[in-house]
């Protein structure tokens, strides 16, 4: 009976041990993929905000600069052809002083500039944990945030949803009100990026309105996606 019940023991401990090691690598293997495949999606959003590929354009360069804490990436992307003429700049930028539902969210967001006049040209949403049906609709190709800023002269938008502020220039998603004001806001942060990496933005100023490293905000005790 103790030999047995030894034996028992020790086979059950060997087979929890390889359990662990086994969880273990399949849990390395995975966060290397998960890894590798949000370098790519974040490669492949600098081309598609600025309406181009990987065949016909290059990022020249990934400039990091800083909002309060956190760091904006700004990528200076050329076509290939004509003498590496600048198509425009991808920015890396999370939501700062308004969270998401779900907490922030991050984007990546194409400007263009025409004659001196620079245009939001693309949006890619990189990261977001809204609730799906309602704030996770930011994803989809043609929504109402997307439509209220694209093509537009970012100098000439209010970065705030017209349900808060009848001057703002964004619409909010049906229902999510809260997820919108991220958006809102990611975008926001983005163009003080461009603005910091293009020597436009006071070197000490924290966000185009004075964004600050706010890590929640009023909204965060509500338990609905609508406020």
């Amino acid at each position: 009976m103790k030999s047995s019940l030894k034996n028992m023991v020790l086979v059950l401990f060997t087979i929890t041990a390889v359990s662990a090691l086994l969880v273990g690598l399949v849990n390395n293997i995975t966060k290397d993929v998960i890894a590798q495949t949000e370098v790519q999606a974040k490669n492949e959003a600098k081309f598609k905000v600025l309406n181009t590929t990987a065949n016909e354009a290059v990022v020249l360069v990934d400039e990091v600069t800083k909002i309060s804490d956190f760091e904006i990436v700004v990528s200076t992307v050329a076509a290939k052809e004509d003498n590496n003429r600048i198509l425009g700049y991808a920015v890396e930028a999370p939501s700062i002083t308004k969270s998401g539902y779900g907490g922030r969210i991050k984007l990546m967001v194409g400007f263009a500039e025409v004659e001196g006049v620079v245009t939001l040209c693309g949006v890619e949403v990189l990261s977001q944990n809204e609730t799906p049906g309602l704030g996770a609709n930011m994803t989809k190709e043609g929504n109402a945030l997307e439509k209220s800023m694209l093509g537009k002269n970012p100098d000439e938008l209010s970065f705030k949803v017209k349900k808060d502020d009848a001057n703002g220039s964004f619409d909010s998603l049906t229902g999510s009100t809260i997820s919108s004001r991220a958006y809102a806001n990611a975008v926001e942060t983005a163009y003080a990026g461009y603005l910091k990496a293009k020597g436009l933005l006071d070197a000490n100023a924290e966000g185009v309105s004075g964004a600050t490293n706010t890590e929640w905000n009023e909204d965060n005790n509500v338990t609905e996606e609508e406020k």
